[in-house]
């Protein structure tokens, strides 16, 4: 199969020269911390019909393993692919490789990373999908859930839970698109297996850091870090992150991963451990800090053009 090499990263790297911004320290996870800055940026981004469809269908919602809101939802397929409801790990291994696309960090081919897009068998549902999907293929099908069978007063029980679903996942799935380390992978398990520590930061894995670190660099408050993030989104960006598609944003994702997150490591020391510099720390703040606010951007737009 014939793969590229490079992909451009469609207003990412030029930004990351205008970007400047205050650190902050910070105590929480990307698990919670990152998603919910997603979904305050997108709830300023959303259409008042959308956000009207979001509450109904989240208000309504009799499951338990979170608040009822959009942003208590932001963790929701987390709290669900980790939950025992359907017994011991059935929900981890059904929907585990749905939050990430293991893009290859020397030949990356999204059709390879992604089963060769392989659609629902006729008449599935996409909650139900295969365990092997990728976080793109899964983005896909949900929002076409959302625009095809919109719920309405008479819809049955079953279709109002499938477009509650389908929505709940699309508010997770489209933040892990945009973690950089979600969307590459270098035979380490998408840098789980590689050690990394920095001056002032616990070490961890170069994973753990992208996931986690580098978020906490900007505050601890998901609201106060979402009013900094889209008091920075231009008018050029907003325009060039409301395009392009899951498929373009999952080689952005990519690329801004195999650049500043893999290519800037230093030279690892004896024992294969890596010592990050102050410089790939506020680097990586920088990019995450794009990543998020474009992974806000887009959500808002899945859902308007979804929830019409």
């Amino acid at each position: 199969m014939k793969t590229n090499n490079r992909f451009i990263c469609s207003g990412i790297a030029g930004s990351l020269l205008a970007l400047t911004l205050t650190l902050p320290t910070a105590a929480l996870a990307w698990g919670d911390l990152g998603h919910q800055v997603v979904v305050e940026i997108a709830l300023r981004h959303l259409n008042p019909t959308a956000r009207s469809r979001v509450e109904q269908l989240l208000a309504s919602d009799p499951d338990t393993l979170t608040a009822h809101d959009m942003v208590s939802s932001a963790v929701w397929a987390d709290r669900f692919r980790d939950s025992s409801i359907n017994g011991p790990k059935v929900n981890y291994h059904h929907t585990h490789e749905w939050h990430f696309v293991d893009l290859d960090r020397t030949h990356p081919s999204l059709p390879l990373a992604c089963n060769n897009h392989q659609p629902l068998p006729a008449g599935a549902l996409a909650s139900e999908g295969p365990a092997h999907d990728c976080v793109v293929d899964k983005i896909e099908q949900f929002a076409t859930e959302l625009r095809a069978s919109p719920a309405s007063a008479g819809a049955d029980a079953k279709t109002v839970n499938e477009e509650r679903v389908a929505l709940k996942f699309l508010i997770h799935l489209v933040g892990d698109l945009h973690q950089p380390l979600h969307a590459i992978d270098d035979h380490d398990r998408g840098g789980n297996e590689k050690r990394v520590r920095a001056a002032g930061l616990r070490a961890n894995s170069l994973h753990h850091y992208w996931d986690t670190t580098l978020v906490e660099q900007l505050g601890s408050d998901p609201k106060f870090i979402a009013e900094m993030l889209d008091a920075r989104i231009t008018p050029a960006q907003l325009k060039t992150w409301q395009q392009g598609t899951p498929r373009m944003w999952a080689r952005e994702a990519y690329e801004a991963a195999r650049t500043y997150g893999y290519d800037a490591l230093p030279t690892p020391d004896e024992r294969g451990r890596y010592t990050l510099s102050a410089q790939y720390i506020n680097q990586g703040t920088r990019v995450v800090a794009l990543q998020l606010e474009a992974a806000g951007v887009r959500l808002a737009l899945l859902l308007n053009q979804s929830l019409k």
